[in-house]
């Protein structure tokens, strides 16, 4: 049996069987079902992969796509790229702002167990958050029951023009438009 939370799937150990979260895990959350989210991956999405010896060069034509997606859907980000690490959401922001970003960076995802894949931390940021609709943004598939919110990008290439129209209609289509 999939658990769900506002109609997204939601690890068991989050649910409470009335489809909110316990109560330890939404401590002082403020309800915002309107809110919209890009968990967004920063390697391979942002930053393409072009040679295994060389990370970190962001690509304005990805953050253009992002922006794009971001305007559209009036989302926010919440990165869960590793980028995350050793980072705050203003350094997070004020990075990609520096190579064009428009959007916000509301927060990052909790650093999950040993062995938890991202699926498993973007699940528990979602397990303490309200969100409207959110998409993932990633070159890779480690997203378990989050799976079918993924947008899959090439890491090679980045995210691309038609990943945005995938990722626009994955946020709006918790609003039934």
């Amino acid at each position: 049996m999939i658990l769900r939370c506002r109609g997204r799937p939601v690890p068991a150990d989050y649910a409470t069987g009335l489809g909110r979260p316990p109560e330890r895990y939404t401590a002082g959350v403020t309800e915002d079902t309107t809110r919209r989210v890009v968990f967004l991956d920063i390697d391979g999405v942002l930053a393409p992969i072009r040679r295994l010896d060389r990370y970190g060069d962001l690509e304005p034509a990805c953050i253009g796509v992002l922006n794009e997606i971001v305007s559209s859907a009036r989302a926010d980000v919440v990165v869960s790229s590793t980028w995350r690490h050793g980072r705050t959401v203003a350094e997070l922001q004020a990075m990609l702002e520096a190579e064009g970003f428009t959007g916000r960076v509301v927060d990052k995802t909790p650093t999950g167990a040993p062995g938890d894949g991202r699926g498993e931390e973007i699940a528990a940021w979602l397990a303490e958050h309200a969100v409207g609709g959110y998409v993932i943004i990633d070159d890779h598939l480690d997203m378990g029951e989050l799976r079918r919110e993924l947008v899959l990008t090439h890491p090679g290439r980045g995210l691309q023009p038609a990943d945005a129209r995938r990722a626009i209609e994955i946020l709006l289509r918790a609003d039934g438009r």
